[in-house]
């Protein structure tokens, strides 16, 4: 393969994953205190300041490769992020099913039950569609985290 193509590729996934986690991140403060729900899943002690490090290592990071600017450092940042995600996605799978039956009993017309039905099975989705795209993302952070930035990115300008 041209050594010049997948040079191109790379910066461009960097830069994809990067924004992709930055987005994630800005959208948590932009949403703030809904981070400190998510983090309640698994630190039920300390929430506020777990969402805060996870809001900081998505911005943080999210930024860093974005940049290529301290990539290798950067990309472990949201590896560390996305460890624990793993456990939110199937706590929510565990949890959304009784949910959903419970709000749909206390609807009594059918239409919107079975409207309510419907958001429920897409959201049950996008928490088994989450988890799978969370290792997606975790692997590509894993690369950069080894590999760091090839090209295009301030870690260049520097060496």
């Amino acid at each position: 393969m041209d050594q010049g193509l997948l040079t191109i590729i790379e910066v461009l996934l960097r830069i994809a994953l990067g924004l992709r986690i930055l987005y994630s991140g800005v959208s948590n403060v932009l949403r703030w205190p809904h981070a400190v729900g998510t983090a309640r899943i698994i630190f039920p002690k300390g929430a506020t300041f777990f969402a805060l490090v996870g809001v900081a290592l998505m911005v943080l990071g999210g930024t860093g490769v974005t940049l290529g600017f301290r990539t290798q450092i950067a990309a472990f940042m949201i590896v560390i992020f996305l460890l624990p995600t793993f456990k939110i996605q199937w706590q929510r799978l565990r949890s959304l099913p009784g949910a959903l039956e419970k709000v749909m009993s206390a609807v009594a017309e059918k239409e919107p039950r079975d409207g309510l039905r419907q958001l429920g099975r897409h959201a049950i989705h996008a928490y088994e569609i989450g988890w799978q795209n969370n290792l997606v993302l975790l692997l590509v952070a894993l690369f950069f985290s080894l590999r760091g930035s090839v090209a295009f990115g301030l870690d260049n300008l520097f060496k």
